[in-house]
């Protein structure tokens, strides 16, 4: 059977969910257990292990292809953000102009990056709990 990506995708979406990966801890804890050799990536040998052990139902070509649309990079691993973006989808159109309306805020220089400035002018961090027990600085915080 020829499945698109999209289809692919599904599969393996609706495998993680009957194994109780809906949420970003679930879904982490998914992708440390296919990572057998803590190298916090998953190359293709264990991407295909998952897929046989997750009983999503693909064969080893399939298994392979899906490999392909996860490794974004095309570095011969699957990162957890990797994992993480390919497995949740992109944003809805809502989510994600708060997203950027969010940054925008965020973004002080106009420099279209974040940095510790950035949010050292946007947050205040002296009134954090740990701030206030001196259990961490304010950059720490920040």
């Amino acid at each position: 059977m020829n499945l698109s990506d999209k289809e692919l995708l599904q599969k393996f979406r609706d495998a993680l969910a009957r194994r109780g990966g809906r949420g970003i801890a679930g879904l982490q804890r998914q992708f440390k257990i296919a990572d057998d050799d803590h190298s916090m990536s998953l190359d293709q040998q264990e991407f295909v292990k998952a897929i046989h052990d997750f009983r999503v139902g693909l064969s080893d070509s399939q298994a392979a292809k899906l490999f392909k649309i996860f490794d974004r990079d095309s570095s011969g691993h699957v990162d957890y953000d990797e994992f993480l973006r390919a497995v949740r989808g992109e944003m809805n159109p809502q989510r994600a102009a708060i997203a950027k309306k969010a940054f925008k805020i965020m973004d002080k220089d106009g420099s279209g990056q974040l940095d510790i400035n950035d949010i050292r002018q946007a947050y205040n961090a002296k009134m954090h709990p740990d701030v206030k027990t001196g259990k961490k600085t304010e950059d720490e915080v920040l």
